[in-house]
């Protein structure tokens, strides 16, 4: 090579990273959520992959999907339940990863309330953070399985959530409330006790999956799997070191952080740390973000079942495992033993 060309390569710019939108499906990115923001941002796995990812909030799964489903975001983590919804009503998403392999979606009531069964919200109010969020198509499909009508048998209200849905509680202005992991185990650090009031087959449906446009899929599947393969990177070292995460997540998403910093605070951060992180755990044989077949099949049986989608849904078409084995393509006790040094 003449010294010119060695001169004009050496001036040449490095390749631009490429721009990419992941949304969480909520307003409060905890550090519940730090296997899809602070983590991956701060470590540099999706930097390694040669992107430049921009994480933001969105209010609910049904904004995370709409926002996906018109270009406005790349990639966005919704409820399965709401997935199957939005794929009965036309939309092309697909989930390309599972994120939370059980519910995140519960409902609650006081502890001292007289709503021991979900029969028993009949002529109840019912609160969820706001009606497009995820937690609402769980509770609709929860309590028609009961018995309960959610259409004409039960009110529902919007009352966000952290502060608002704490002053509802206080005010007696709902019964219950479905919401999700985190936001439920931040309302437990305030000193609510609270009553989980689950449908039977709550351990038989997964979580959060992270979905995408079919025509991203077709044409850009290398985004795919550089997204999640950071996101499953993550995991790995959030669950690796939880302490670590806590306080990187604080510094990078100081609204979080609490005020003062002591073992109290510590304790509850952990808390709803291991509300959302104990759900990625995967079962034995499955790989980071696996679709299990059998699994999507019973949570579609009951959302048909419950009216939400029809029966000739075709299940199999709203889930790929075409990226999972290049998705777990890396080295996980490394990323174990670099977490557990983490210094963060």
């Amino acid at each position: 090579m003449c010294l010119m060309s060695m001169a004009l390569f050496a001036m040449a710019p490095a390749e631009a990273a490429e721009k990419v939108t992941y949304a969480v499906a909520t307003s409060n990115i905890s550090v519940g959520h730090a296997a899809q923001s602070s983590i991956p941002l701060a470590q540099g796995y999706w930097k390694d992959e040669g992107l430049d990812v921009d994480v933001v909030g969105l209010s609910g799964a049904t904004a995370g999907i709409q926002q996906v489903a018109s270009g406005q975001v790349e990639f966005a983590t919704v409820g399965g339940d709401a997935l199957l919804i939005a794929r009965a009503k036309g939309l092309k998403v697909k989930a390309v990863y599972v994120y939370a392999r059980q519910s995140i979606y519960r409902i609650v009531v006081p502890e001292n309330s007289t709503i021991k069964t979900l029969a028993d919200f009949k002529d109840k109010t019912l609160g969820v953070p706001d009606m497009s969020a995820g937690s609402a198509p769980y509770a609709r499909a929860a309590l028609a399985s009961a018995g309960v009508d959610p259409q004409t048998n039960v009110k529902w209200l919007s009352i966000g959530i952290g502060g608002q849905a704490a002053n509802a509680f206080r005010q007696n202005v709902v019964d219950g409330w479905a919401a999700w992991d985190t936001v439920i185990a931040s309302l437990e650090n305030n000193g609510f006790k609270l009553r989980y009031i689950d449908p039977p087959w709550l351990n038989e449906i997964l979580g959060n999956v992270i979905v995408a446009r079919e025509e991203t899929i077709a044409k850009n599947p290398d985004l795919v799997i550089k997204v999640a393969r950071g996101i499953a990177k993550s995991s790995v070292f959030g669950l690796a070191n939880p302490d670590a995460t806590l306080r990187n997540h604080w510094k990078m998403y100081p609204e979080t952080k609490p005020s003062v910093m002591n073992d109290e605070t510590f304790r509850e951060g952990r808390h709803i740390f291991n509300s959302r992180f104990d759900l990625t755990k995967r079962e034995p044989g499955v790989k980071w973000g696996e679709n299990v077949p059998a699994v999507w099949k019973r949570m579609a049986d009951i959302s048909i079942q419950e009216g939400l989608i029809p029966k000739n849904f075709n299940v199999e078409a709203a889930y790929t495992n075409q990226f999972i084995s290049e998705i777990n393509n890396f080295d996980q006790k490394k990323i174990e033993e670099n977490a557990k040094s983490s210094n963060w």
